[in-house]
């Protein structure tokens, strides 16, 4: 059943490996992290739940330091990770969403995936106008050319 999860949450794309760990003090959790268009969802790996347990909000996103993860820490989630240590808006499990700084255990790679998923965010939300909003082409050139006559 855990492997059939998996292939689900994986098939959609942008899924990598993460480690996710609220506070310095508290365990490493293992799980899969997602990226989406406005947010970064996080599904812990020994659930059978297909909704994230965590979401973190792109816009509300920010990376405060990385480093290598320490010796202790190696051994529990593997070598060769990278501690990114954030702040960002967090919706955990169905909870009201709240500020937290909190750590996230990458590979290599996909610390340069998600420095490049939030630089690539717009810097304002961008919002779909609808096609009846718009002047024609025809109506557009007219309105610029008695703008261009005064």
């Amino acid at each position: 059943m855990l492997v059939l999860r998996r292939i689900v949450i994986s098939r959609r794309g942008g899924v990598v490996e993460c480690g996710l760990r609220h506070a310095p003090g508290q365990p490493w959790r293992h799980g899969l992290a997602e990226y989406r268009r406005a947010q970064l969802s996080w599904h812990r790996s020994m659930s059978l739940r297909l909704r994230p347990h965590a979401a973190l909000d792109r816009g509300q996103f920010a990376v405060l330091d990385t480093r290598p993860a320490a010796a202790g820490e190696g051994t529990r989630l593997g070598p060769g990770m990278v501690v990114v240590r954030c702040r960002a808006l967090v919706r955990h499990r169905g909870r009201a969403a709240d500020w937290r700084v909190l750590e996230l255990a990458l590979s290599q790679d996909a610390v340069m995936g998600l420095l490049s998923w939030l630089e690539a965010s717009p810097v304002y939300p961008i919002r779909r106008a609808s096609l009846g909003r718009f002047p024609s082409d025809r109506r557009r050139a007219s309105i610029a050319g008695r703008q261009l006559a005064r």
